[in-house]
């Protein structure tokens, strides 16, 4: 049976090449879009994680000289009351608060870098610029250090280096960011919160307003000022997260492959209704009804696997060239990650091509010979 497809296909070169091809499209199309869209969300998710705090509480008296950005040096140097960090959590507008504490600063080859306790299991501003590692995946210890960007040039981790007076086992370091993180240490600090903290930085919820937030904590919570970020900064990460937490690409892509298959489907049906005569001549011939069937059934598993075999060489290699191939984890799990997904599209394909040449099978193998003749001319 499958030597009479393969020669069936032989017969139809022209017709069969344009199929192919066409499966080939939509494979790659949909493997585009899969990918794609993932690269595009996790990036989203990454910018989402970097723009750090919408709020910091600094002690009174200090808010002209902080900046909550973190663009031109840490808040502030002084201590916030003790009990600032559990007030804040009572206010429903309130997402996560992280403490930080300045510790001075040291001289570190040619950079004077300033020392900074932090606290790992709360931080949303340090960990989500570590190098080779995603937020929440390292805790820290007590013997450890975290190095910004432009400290300790030539300092790998695992290295010990000698600072404020002790050794550390370097942990990692953070990427190139533009702010004072670059020439800072970070120490961590197990636990939730830090002894006399010298600012307290807030992430707000999605759907709070920092203006009336400030006016709150500033009203309700003594010895303690409030330095905001720009509304516009907030709204545009709360439109990030709205768009992750939508799944708008997910679904996107979902529409892209659904759209691309069902043309596939269609093409083999169409191709199979052409082929009436055909397969009626082959039953007048004596060919049995589920002979019929298979061949029809097989030419289009075998139309549909090679069009997706040819559309998975021409993503993955869009793809190599174009750097979207997902490089979360090991090189192993990365590639793990991708075949996965093309044997995922090869297996619809050949579903989608055999489903949609079932029904004209069926209904050519219940044909008459000379009713499938007629209805082919």
């Amino acid at each position: 049976m499958w030597n009479l497809a393969l020669k069936n296909l032989k017969g139809h070169k022209a017709y069969n090449v344009f199929i192919v091809l066409a499966v080939a499209l939509a494979v790659t199309m949909a493997l585009t879009a899969v990918f794609t869209s993932g690269g595009i969300q996790g990036e989203l998710e990454r910018n989402r994680l970097l723009t750090g705090a919408d709020l910091a509480l600094v002690p009174t008296g200090t808010k002209e000289t902080g900046q909550v950005d973190l663009a031109k040096g840490p808040p502030v140097r002084g201590v916030v009351p003790g009990e600032a960090a559990e007030q804040l959590k009572t206010f429903s507008d309130v997402d996560v608060v992280t403490p930080q504490k300045y510790r001075g600063e040291a001289r570190v080859g040619d950079v004077l870098a300033t020392l900074v306790s932090f606290a790992p299991a709360t931080d949303f501003v340090v960990l989500p610029w570590l190098e080779g590692k995603a937020p929440g995946e390292w805790r820290g210890d007590s013997g450890e250090i975290v190095l910004g960007a432009r400290v300790g040039a030539g300092k790998v981790p695992g290295d010990v280096l000698e600072v404020d007076g002790g050794k550390f086992s370097i942990a990692g370091r953070l990427r190139e960011t533009g702010t004072f993180l670059d020439t800072a240490i970070f120490f961590p600090v197990p636990g939730e919160t830090i002894p006399d903290p010298s600012w307290l930085l807030v992430r707000l919820r999605k759907d709070a307003f920092p203006d009336f937030t400030v006016n709150m904590l500033e009203t309700n919570i003594a010895r303690v000022e409030v330095i905001a970020r720009p509304e516009m900064l907030k709204t545009i990460n709360d439109q990030l997260h709205g768009l992750l937490q939508g799944g708008g690409f997910r679904i996107a892509t979902v529409f892209v492959a659904f759209a691309v298959f069902l043309v596939t489907g269609a093409m083999f049906a169409l191709t199979v209704h052409e082929r009436r005569r055909e397969f009626g001549l082959l039953k007048a011939m004596g060919a049995e009804n589920a002979f019929v069937f298979r061949l029809i059934v097989g030419e289009a598993a075998l139309l549909a696997g090679a069009g997706s075999l040819l559309g998975i060489v021409c993503s993955a290699a869009w793809l190599a060239a174009a750097g979207a191939v997902p490089s979360e984890g090991s090189a192993l799990s990365s590639m793990g990650f991708a075949l996965a997904r093309m044997v995922l599209i090869l297996l619809l394909t050949v579903a989608v091509g055999v489903l949609a040449a079932l029904y004209p099978a069926l209904r050519a193998r219940s044909l008459e010979p000379y009713a499938a003749i007629r209805g082919g001319e």
